[in-house]
């Protein structure tokens, strides 16, 4: 029988690095590590927090956004520093842990002069004075490099000395400091460091409270760190066998939930399985089984040779009619060979077909209902999401009943579901109230997704066109027959050419442009600054909306079609995209992908964060590189890809999760950007090599509840590079210094999830969208629409309100610039 490992409870305080945390306790230790929240009302006596220690060997107190003087920042965290004797068992407090442990013994907690967010220290430990600091958790360490998240210090009396370790008069008798972190490195040092000491580890003189003030599993921390943690934990297990009262419990299950989120498709199940016990299995679900075990679907295919530079646009206007619903996902920049990588140039673009006959499914947050809408029908369904377990439940078991496992192995996208999620969509998936959606119901979709079953992709590597259909096998001859038809058009559109737009069709629709006001946005970032040097948030991605007024009536009018056109021309981008679905219309030329990943489980996240505008005194790649070498820019992506690493650890499990490529600068059409790669693996139901040891049934329940990309998707919203960190409480500031404003389409995400398992999204920036209900007619009959422009930038400690107005307004110039 295996012995099951030393159970650690994480105290998690809504932190957007916990789950990297315990993934280092996991893959450091050996371990199990379960988590609670500072305000889980479950543990909310001290005798049910008291009852629930009882199963851990040790306790870590996580970092977390706010101050350890607020009871509602901190939580149970405060009750841990006051067990009893009898009661005590070790802790290792992290950030707002180490000031909570600081305060509750004497210390000060103040704010440093120089907030450091995403700021890489060199740090000074006891363990480098030799046999003096050998028994300590820092001994036998080497020279750690840590990443500092931190708006606030603690001070138990240290002297304002640069030599910092030699110097301190310690006023805090309970605490013996342990580390501090190394002053400004040079006269020319930009990162903000005004603080001439900074405590960063301490413990507790007699009580088994150990805790540090830097993050250890930030990705930029060096590997020396992992000693502290195995020091701690050994000292931790000595104590527990020399001093604790009362007996590790290793009976019953604990109140302390697993860091991996429940699948999706597990929690279908579970709401099914409570169905059947009850005696009352609706409908809903049996609706969801689509083709499962019935007639076989497959990916029917053929495939079209073309010479290079295809035209997208002919193509699609030589099969479609552009006045009815589309989705167009068009790597605009595929031909800029000079330019770049092959990531930063796009390989595939996706046309999905016969938009408007397909099924779409459309949700809007709040509603708990989704509207399964088909035209071609005349047909609206609507179910109640509760009874699935939710959205992104219902979306996954529609998507598991379908799964189609032959078709073109060289295809990317064999059909599924293709659209779009709004920012509010991702706010509602963290339990984030959306200001624009209060006061009654909102009439638009935050998600809608069309059900694709005929499809074009191109290859741009290799010069291939896919016609795509998803059919019954025995369907042949009809699925034959359509692309018959459809060949022909596209080959006499390979023939094609037709010019873009001019500039002044468009110019001339121009009604009102309504631009922020450079005041009021710089204000906006000085009351982001103010939450970040508050301990609020290390970082806040400010945006701000432009609202564009076009006469619809005029005969210069352009239609949404020339817009992308035109736009596409004018900033070619790998996840450019074109769409009319429902009420909304998009029109993209995205840089940022957000979240891709395969049949096998494997996902990839490409936060971008640090840009620089070619010009000509930035022409060059090492140019760029050089001027975006700097701690603001660094600090910018780090703590995007700090954050991605735990939405991804939340799904992919510890030790699943790598980052091949950190803060690499890329080169674009009209810009450089920084960019990182982050990586996870969905673990499988089961390991292939104990299949042969597994019953049928067992192999089924494992598949009927396992992982898919989806479970990343929806762990991942709203994509960090437009909220900042931690994304929780930073999306609830910027509700407030946004005044409530909808983002919308601006900060959502587009793309598909196929019938093979897999998808591919990018962050729609560098966009503008409209919905069809804002459409206007004025009492002379003049007909109008309304479109949407958001531009902003991540605000840090170190931001300045003109730069970032700047910024600001330098994103919103290329899209703007289509009307000016």
């Amino acid at each position: 029988m295996r012995i099951p490992k030393p159970l650690i409870l994480f105290i998690d305080a809504y932190d957007s690095f916990s789950n990297n945390i315990i993934s280092l306790l996991e893959t450091t230790l050996d371990v199990s590590v379960r988590t609670i929240k500072i305000d889980d009302p479950a543990l909310a006596t001290d005798e049910a927090l008291h009852a629930e220690l009882r199963h851990y060997v040790a306790v870590v107190c996580g970092p977390g956004p706010g101050h350890p003087e607020k009871n509602e920042d901190v939580g149970i965290v405060r009750k841990i520093w006051r067990l009893k004797e009898e009661q005590l068992l070790p802790v290792l407090g992290i950030c707002l842990g180490f000031q909570s442990l600081c305060l509750e013994f004497g210390g000060k907690v103040q704010r440093l002069k120089g907030p450091q967010h995403g700021i890489i220290r060199r740090i000074r430990h006891v363990g480098e004075r030799g046999k003096e600091g050998q028994q300590s958790i820092f001994g036998r360490v080497g020279e750690i490099h840590a990443t500092l998240y931190q708006s606030l210090c603690v001070d138990i009396g240290q002297k304002e000395s640069r030599s910092g370790m030699r110097e301190v008069d310690i006023s805090c008798k309970d605490l013996v400091p342990l580390a501090w972190a190394e002053s400004r490195d040079s006269l020319h040092d930009d990162s903000g460091i005004e603080d001439d000491i900074v405590l960063v580890a301490a413990r507790h003189k007699t009580k088994p409270f150990w805790a540090l003030q830097y993050h250890p599993e930030s990705i930029c921390t060096n590997k020396e760190s992992k000693k502290v943690i195995k020091n701690w934990f050994m000292q931790a297990q000595v104590w527990n066998r020399t001093r604790r009262q009362l007996p590790i419990s290793r009976q019953g299950l604990t109140h302390g939930q697993y860091a991996t989120r429940e699948s999706l498709l597990s929690q279908y199940d579970q709401m099914l399985s409570q169905d059947r016990r009850s005696g009352s299995l609706s409908p809903s679900p049996k609706a969801l089984r689509g083709n499962k075990n019935s007639v076989e679907v497959i990916c029917h295919y053929r495939t079209i040779q073309f010479s290079t530079n295809l035209s997208i646009q002919d193509l699609v206007e030589a099969i479609q009619d552009m006045q009815q619903d589309h989705i167009i996902l068009d790597s605009s920049n595929a031909y800029e060979k000079a330019v770049g990588t092959a990531d930063v140039r796009g390989r595939y673009s996706i046309i999905g077909l016969d938009i408007a006959e397909s099924t779409k499914f459309e949700y809007t947050t709040g509603s708990n209902k989704i509207a399964q809408v088909n035209v071609q029908r005349g047909s609206t369904t609507s179910q109640d999401t509760k009874s699935f377990g939710g959205i992104w439940s219902y979306l996954a078991q529609y998507l598991h009943a379908r799964e189609v496992i032959t078709g073109n192995g060289e295809s990317p996208f064999w059909g599924g579901f293709m659209g779009y999620t709004t920012y509010e969509l991702g706010l509602e998936g963290i339990d984030v109230k959306s200001e624009s959606r209060k006061g009654g119901k909102h009439p638009r979709p935050d998600l809608c997704f069309a059900w694709v079953e005929r499809s074009i992709v191109i290859d741009h590597v290799k010069n291939m066109i896919y016609v795509q259909q998803l059919a019954p096998r025995g369907k042949a001859d009809d699925v034959n027959a359509w692309m018959d038809s459809l060949t022909t058009k596209l080959e006499a559109a390979l023939q094609q050419t037709s010019p873009l737009p001019s500039k002044n069709e468009i110019r001339g629709s121009v009604i009102s442009i309504t631009t922020p006001t450079p005041s009021v946005y710089e204000s906006k970032v000085l009351a982001c600054q103010s939450s970040i040097r508050a301990g609020d948030s290390y970082e806040l991605c400010l945006t701000s909306q432009t609202h564009i007024t076009l006469s619809k009536t005029s005969s210069k009018s352009p239609s949404s079609w020339n817009l992308y056109k035109t736009l596409r021309h004018r900033q070619p981008a790998p996840f450019s995209s074109y769409l009319r679905l429902g009420a909304a219309t998009l029109v993209s030329c995205s840089p940022e992908r957000f979240l891709t990943w395969n049949s096998t489980g494997r996902c990839e996240l490409r936060p971008m964060k640090g840009t620089v505008k070619k010009s000509p005194s930035v022409q060059t790649l090492s140019q760029a590189t050089a001027l975006l070498d700097i701690p603001k820019e660094k600090a910018e992506n780090l703590m995007i890809v700090d954050l991605v690493r735990h939405d991804l650890h939340g799904v992919c499990g510890s030790g699943n999760v790598q980052v091949p490529r950190l803060m690499v600068v890329e080169e674009y059409k009209s810009v450089f950007q920084m960019i990182s790669v982050v990586v996870g693996q969905i673990p499988p139901p089961f390991a292939p090599e104990t299949r042969k040891y597994l019953s049928e049934e067992h192999i089924q329940d494992a598949e009927r509840k396992r992982y898919t990309g989806l479970d990343v998707l929806a762990a991942s919203l709203p994509p960090g590079s437009m909220t900042g960190a931690p994304k929780k409480r930073s999306c609830e500031i910027l509700q407030e210094i946004e005044g409530g404003k909808e983002r919308g389409l601006y900060s959502g995400v587009v793309g598909y999830v196929d019938v093979r398992g897999r998808g591919d999204w990018s962050v729609s920036i560098r966009c503008m969208f409209k919905w069809d209900d804002e459409d206007h007619t004025s009492a002379e009959g003049e007909e109008s629409e309304t479109w949407h422009v958001g531009a902003g930038g991540a605000v840090t400690a170190l931001s300045t309100a003109v730069g970032e107005r700047e910024e600001m307004e330098t994103k919103l110039a290329g899209t703007l610039g289509l009307f000016r």
